[in-house]
């Protein structure tokens, strides 16, 4: 018994040494088995996967990027979006034949953009029943009405006329493996019993210019309890946004342009990414905020409605942020805070990346950067992206009003790596704000300055090339700390450079 005890042990380690029963052969120098089976086996694996992880095998190699959009027979990628010239029967008949022809088969992504009548909505509908039998994972409808499909007197009239003209959809989608939804451009009707149908598999939910009340969505939000990003843009009918304890796995939440939401109160203890872009906000409550990792605040360029203390109070707990971006008028308030020593916050230990909005360069404005450095040292910075007003003007030479100047941060920017200037005129306060970068960031690689076209006020190439000439001389002129710190003095803004939240 112990010898066939010992054969049987010898045996499965054999077995576990064995590189053929393995993917991967190092004698054969890192040979990937997976990527080398035939394409209809590799296809048959990605069927089984749901459509998030099909798609993320695309990093794997080259040879599985774009493959899982290959995996049905029949193509599961369908954008519907017809040209302006073509009449909504001739559209009809098309979409339906093609339909027709392709069966119940898996729909992976579907996008509807269509500006239809109200009395084409019911062929609306009938593509939505289509694409749930066939089990959509991804799909976008943009129903907002163009300037041809609403008469003269309705483009000229209020906002309040084309919520008007907007159509009433009641959103009966019955597809149990929806797990990404964009709406946009319409009323959304009877949410609740609609929303329960996919409430276990959404996790991605987009609501850009969409007309509902608070209470719609709070109800949309408390049936659906796996829902990971929730995004809310330009729903101009929208009060309040109330996340519900219900929603124990939101992670994300983004409200931008929604001009008349003031309250903002979150409940759920898993958000990790807050970002609002708004001007009437008075109050606000994230119940996890120390867990925040990502944060984006703006006032939209406009005075608060809610006091300074309660605008920044949510962020003197951010003590697991690693992503910033606050507008001047933040920058103010924990300026003015800090000063009176009445900010509840002092440091952010792991901040890695900060983004200021500036809505004005003026005296002021540069005392405000200052005191956020001194009154919120943030030791792990490494990328600083400024984006600096438009305004051909230099505010620093027109002193509106006389205010004490904050001195420059002695230090904090050990591990600054990177910093971007966007819109850089070459302006007093803005170049002496690049001085104290350079000077103080020892171990700065880039420092990136984007010139704004037209900078000279003028259309003439020569003028241009000029004043890019004066900056680059100015700039080469300041000391840096750093030996291999490079300038680069551009009027391109690419996409080398870009903050986290430059999509918002």
């Amino acid at each position: 018994m112990e010898s066939k005890r010992r054969r049987k042990e010898s045996h499965a380690s054999s077995s576990t040494l064995d590189p053929s029963l393995s993917l991967s052969s190092s004698s054969a120098g890192d040979v990937d088995r997976l990527t080398q089976l035939p394409d209809v086996l590799r296809l048959y694996i990605l069927s089984l996967l749901p459509l998030k992880f099909a798609i993320r095998t695309g990093t794997l190699s080259s040879e599985w990027r774009r493959l899982w959009m290959y995996r049905w027979p029949q193509p599961s990628i369908i954008n519907i979006s017809p040209v302006p010239s073509l009449l909504h029967s001739e559209l009809v008949s098309l979409v339906d034949d093609f339909f027709g022809r392709r069966g119940c088969a898996r729909i992976d992504c579907l996008h509807i953009t269509y500006s239809p009548s109200t009395l084409q909505i019911p062929d609306i509908k009938r593509w939505l029943n289509y694409a749930a039998s066939c089990s959509v994972s991804d799909f976008y409808l943009d129903l907002t009405l163009t300037p041809s499909s609403t008469n003269t007197s309705r483009r000229r009239g209020s906002r309040a006329a084309a919520a008007a003209a907007a159509h009433i959809l009641n959103f009966n989608f019955r597809s149990p493996s929806l797990s990404r939804l964009t709406l946009r451009g319409f009323h959304l009707a009877s949410s609740h019993p609609s929303f329960r149908m996919f409430s276990y598999s959404l996790e991605i939910l987009n609501l850009w210019e969409i007309y509902l009340s608070s209470a719609s969505l709070r109800r949309i939000l408390v049936t659906c309890p796996v829902l990971r990003s929730l995004s809310i843009r330009r729903c101009h009918d929208l009060k309040k946004v109330v996340v519900p304890v219900a929603a124990l796995r939101l992670t994300r939440l983004t409200v931008v342009d929604c001009k008349k939401v003031s309250e903002i109160s979150v409940s759920a203890l898993g958000l990790r990414s807050f970002r609002f872009s708004g001007a009437l906000l008075k109050t606000y409550h994230i119940q996890s905020a120390a867990m925040l990792e990502d944060v984006f605040i703006s006032s939209g360029m406009a005075v608060p409605a809610v006091s300074l203390g309660d605008w920044v109070k949510p962020l003197g707990e951010l003590a697991s942020l690693k992503v910033l971006s606050v507008c001047s008028i933040t920058l103010e308030c924990i300026a003015a805070l800090g000063a009176r020593a009445e900010v509840g916050f002092r440091l952010f230990p792991n901040l890695v990346e900060l983004q200021l909005l500036m809505a004005m360069m003026a005296d002021s404005n540069l005392s405000d950067i200052y005191g956020f450095f001194k009154y919120c040292p943030c030791p792990r910075l490494e990328k600083l992206f400024v984006e600096l007003p438009m305004s051909a003007c230099d505010p620093s030479v027109a002193m509106y009003l006389q205010v004490p100047r904050e001195e420059p941060p002695k230090g904090g920017f050990s591990n600054l790596k990177l910093v971007k200037m966007n819109g850089f005129k070459g302006h007093l306060n803005e170049m002496e704000l690049a001085g104290v970068l350079l000077m103080k960031s020892g171990n700065l690689e880039h420092f990136s300055v984007v010139a704004p076209w037209g900078n000279s006020g003028e259309k003439s190439e020569s003028s241009s090339g000029n004043m890019m000439q004066c900056l680059s001389t100015q700039l080469s002129l300041l000391p840096k700390a750093s030996a291999k710190a490079s300038i680069i003095l551009t009027e391109n803004d690419n996409s080398k450079f870009l903050p986290v939240h430059s999509e918002v």
